[in-house]
């Protein structure tokens, strides 16, 4: 997860994006704006210990996604097709 460059970050960052659509004091609201915080590339970089691969979506990114996933209870194929 080294090497993540902020650039890569803001394409990735919803807030960044499409922050304006966001109703503040909703969940999407607040993963956009706390994803970083709430989910720390320190908590994976154990799935990365050789650091010559890192994921093509953020750690950080899928943790949000799993968050949203469970909160909607939607499968995995619904989460994709969403």
């Amino acid at each position: 997860m080294q090497g993540r460059s902020e650039d890569q970050r803001d394409l990735l960052d919803v807030e960044s994006v499409a922050g304006h659509l966001l109703k503040p004091g909703i969940v999407f609201a607040f993963l956009a704006g706390h994803r970083r915080e709430l989910f720390p590339d320190e908590l994976f970089a154990d799935l990365f210990p050789s650091g010559r691969g890192r994921p093509s979506v953020p750690a950080d990114v899928m943790a949000a996604v799993i968050v949203l996933q469970a909160l909607h209870g939607l499968s995995d194929a619904d989460t994709v097709d969403g």
